[in-house]
């Protein structure tokens, strides 16, 4: 029998029940363990002043103020303190900055996760009355909060990007622009006039794109079962996710695969954040008359 209850769960949850989830948060974690990594996120990414935009800022790495910082070290071939050992220093400098925003930065992504503590139903101050253990869930989400908090079995939930839980579990951090439609940085009239130093670091920045992008089309697609199984669903119980731009493949699957009388119930914040999730349900082109705003003490 098909579920008819579906949850999507975003970090918003998690912070709900007090767990301490927030990307301030982990800037905080990165400020004390990596200054490398965090001067490199605060200086080449628009990622805002808690890092709220994050995931979001990867797409929009400042790649003119990295070749600008380090264009000292592509000192000219006949200069008198040239070395042929200096010739790749340029490039291995931009190479740097680039792991550390890509790789590093969301191997200490996941590294952080992994402290959290996730409360159990002795130690928690706050737990919602009704979620239903028997629907699915979709989780955005890394932690174990519904499986330990709420008892709800491991093969009812979905962790899309990855689980904190298994050790092996690759943790999923990133943009949603398709670095295929974006334009090579070599992609310019005057190529064959730059230096051959310059044409590799753009390589080397074209690439960070392709590791910083969500691959949302290839988890669907790897996910295929979950999905085909919301035929049925009823009501969609959307808690603490943004409903951002960076997730709106996965809203667009939901969409083609629930049937049309399906309701969708959002928690709110305050009574003001009402309005704010009832738009950005309908921009993503959810029916407005199956759209119910809720306060989190409702659920």
């Amino acid at each position: 029998m098909h579920p008819t209850k579906l949850y999507v769960i975003g970090n918003g949850f998690d912070l709900w029940h007090e767990i301490p989830s927030s990307y301030s948060q982990f800037k905080e974690y990165v400020k004390r363990h990596d200054h490398d990594i965090f001067d490199a996120v605060e200086n080449y990414l628009p990622a805002d002043e808690d890092w709220s935009y994050l995931e979001s800022a990867l797409a929009d790495l400042d790649v003119y103020n990295i070749i600008d910082d380090f264009s000292y070290f592509m000192k000219p071939y006949g200069a008198d303190d040239w070395s042929d050992a200096s010739h790749h220093d340029f490039q291995y400098k931009v190479e740097q900055v680039v792991k550390r925003l890509s790789t590093e930065l969301r191997a200490l992504f996941g590294e952080w996760i992994r402290t959290l503590v996730i409360p159990t139903p002795y130690m928690a101050t706050k737990r919602l009355k009704s979620i239903d253990a028997n629907a699915v869930f979709l989780t955005f989400n890394y932690t174990s909060t519904l499986q330990d908090l709420y008892a709800v079995p491991d093969n009812r939930v979905l962790h899309i990007h990855g689980e904190a839980g298994m050790e092996n579990s690759e943790l999923i951090l990133g943009h949603a622009w398709d670095p295929e439609q974006r334009k090579s940085l070599n992609d310019r009239f005057d190529i064959d006039k730059i230096d051959t130093r310059l044409m590799e670091a753009n390589d080397i920045l074209d690439d960070y794109f392709s590791q910083t992008f969500k691959p949302s089309a290839h988890l669907i697609n790897k996910h295929q079962a979950f999905f085909n199984q919301l035929n049925e669903i009823e009501t969609v119980h959307v808690l603490g996710h943004s409903l951002s731009d960076v997730d709106r493949p996965y809203i667009q699957k939901l969409q083609s695969v629930l049937n049309s009388s399906t309701h969708w119930h959002i928690a709110c914040r305050s009574e003001e954040e009402r309005q704010t999730k009832y738009d950005r349900l309908l921009t993503l082109e959810v029916n407005p008359q199956q759209v119910v705003p809720l306060l989190w003490d409702a659920f």
